[in-house]
This record gives structure tokens, sequence and C-alpha cells, in this order.
């Protein structure tokens, strides 16, 4: 395959992320909602160990999807890494010992299948690594702006709700944050010491710092199945969107393979609603959500 080094690596990155969502949202039930969005929320999931394993398994997912847009476009990585959302519903079964059903494997499947024929069909560019400042700028302050209204209406929400407002602004910055290390990990293969004179590698450490907090607060807010949809369609969404207007990934297509990717979409958008609206799915977090009540009181 043109990219299999990429797509193997988004694949790892995706089952890594997975595996750090579900422990990570373990660990947010634990604390107090009113550290929700702040500072401390951080720190104190910092004291926690299952958390802390989690954050190993995100640092390294992250490490691969790295490796993945250095060998690959955005176009193609993004879309593999939203396999997160296939791996992390049955790894959550399965920390409840309970067991998938038909509508949630149907669901599983859905995903994997629609980015299976993503895959195979995409044809993508490999566009430029240092774009003008100020095509970033057209496109970072945008995103930024809608993704801080969906935080602020979600803090005034609570429930599912308020999960779902976070996880599409999670979306948005790990979208933004997938794009920046495209472009930093350009920068850091021409010249190492350079690269920490340029604004991307500091735009993106606080990007990443950004993401991370709103995606914990979400965790919080409900269970999985509520927020990840919306980190998993509106991150490589807002990425792909990105990387076509600012890096020139453009995804030429023929009639034949738009139709394939127009399929390969509706059926894994097909998966995401069956995994979000399966009450075994959010039956886990009704559970934990009710065991871990008396540590957030105070």
């Amino acid at each position: 395959m043109r990219y299999g080094t990429s797509v193997i690596c988004a694949l790892l990155a995706a089952v890594m992320f997975a595996f750090a969502a579900v422990m990570q949202q373990e660990s947010t039930l634990t604390v107090p909602s009113d550290r929700s969005l702040s500072p401390g929320l951080l720190l104190d999931l910092l004291r926690r160990p299952k958390w802390v394993l989690g954050g190993a398994s995100m640092l390294g997912g992250f490490g691969l999807q790295a490796v993945a847009l250095a060998f690959g476009p955005i176009v193609l990585v993004q879309p593999i890494v939203v396999l997160e959302l296939a791996f992390a519903i049955p790894f959550g079964i399965l920390r409840r010992h309970r067991h998938a059903g038909l509508r949630e494997w149907a669901g599983i499947l859905a995903v994997m299948a629609g980015v299976a024929i993503f895959i195979l069909s995409a044809n993508p560019g490999r566009g430029v690594g240092n774009p003008p400042s100020i095509e970033w700028i057209e496109s970072l302050v945008p995103v930024g702006a809608v993704g801080a209204i969906c935080v602020g209406i979600g803090s005034t929400r609570r429930g599912p709700t308020r999960a779902m407002f976070f996880g599409s602004a999670a979306g948005m910055a790990f979208g933004l944050l997938s794009v920046l290390t495209k472009a930093v990990t350009h920068l850091l293969s021409s010249d190492v010491l350079k690269a920490f004179y340029t604004w991307q590698v500091y735009v993106t450490i606080a990007v990443g710092i950004v993401a991370l907090t709103v995606s914990q607060s979400a965790y919080q807010a409900g269970p999985l199945a509520y927020s990840m949809p919306f980190v998993g369609v509106l991150e490589p969404l807002i990425a792909i969107t990105i990387g076509d207007i600012v890096l020139g990934e453009a995804v030429n297509l023929t009639e034949t393979e738009f139709v394939l990717e127009l399929t390969a979409a509706a059926v894994a958008i097909l998966g995401i609603v069956l995994l979000t609206t399966s009450q075994t799915v959010l039956s886990i977090y009704e559970e934990r959500s009710m065991s871990s009540t008396p540590a957030q009181v105070g």
C-alpha cells in the first residue's frame, strides 16, 4: 500500500486512544463536577493512577498519530483514527463484564467497514508542509471561535447535553491539533532547532492542553456514547477541511471514488448512531455515575 506505514500507525493510535478514553472517563467520574473546565480538573486527575495510565496511552497515541501524519496526508490518517469509537465501546463493555448484542456489534462493524471503504477508495494529495501564516489564521480563528461557543453553551447545561457540546468543542480542538501536528512534524524534519522558533510549535502545545481539558470535561459530563461520536465526526471533518484549505491536501476523486466515499461516510455514520443509542452502552455510564456519587459530594 502507498501509505502502509501511515495506515498501521493510525490504526495503533486509534487503539491507544480508545483505551485512554475508557480509563480516563472512569477516572473523571470520581472528580467533583464543579472542577469541570478548570486547571484543577487536570491536577486532580494527575493524582489518580488509572487516569495517568490512560494519559500515558493517549501520549502514545499522539506519538503514533504524529508518525502517521509524517508518512501520510491528514485526509487518510484522521478517518482511521475515528476507529477509536469502535474500539472504545467494546472495551468499555468488557470492563463492566457486559455482553455486546447484535446492535453493538452491528455498529462496531459498520464504523470499521465505513473506514475500510474510505481507505480503499481514497486518493489524497501530498500538499504543502509550511503554508503562509495568514492562511492559518483564516482557518484557526473561526474554528476556535465556534469551539468557544460550544464550550460556553455546554457550561450552562448538565448531563448528556453538556457532554455533547463539550464533545463537539473537543472534536474541533483535536481536529486543529491534528493539522498543527502535521505542520510541526514537517518543521521538525526540516530543522529541529529552527522549528522551536516558530509559532506553530507553541500553538500546538496550547491547543493540545485545551483539547485535553475539554475532552476530560466531556467525559465527566456523560457517557462516551454521547461525547465520542462528536469527537469522531468533527475531528476528521475539521482536520480534512483545513488540510485541504491550508495545506493543499486536495482529494481528487473520480465519479466512482466519490460514490464510494459517500457510501463509506453513510455506513460509518450508521454505525455511530447504533452505538450512541445503545442502552447497553448508556447503562455502563449510569452504573458508574451512581457508584461514584459519594466521591462527588463537596
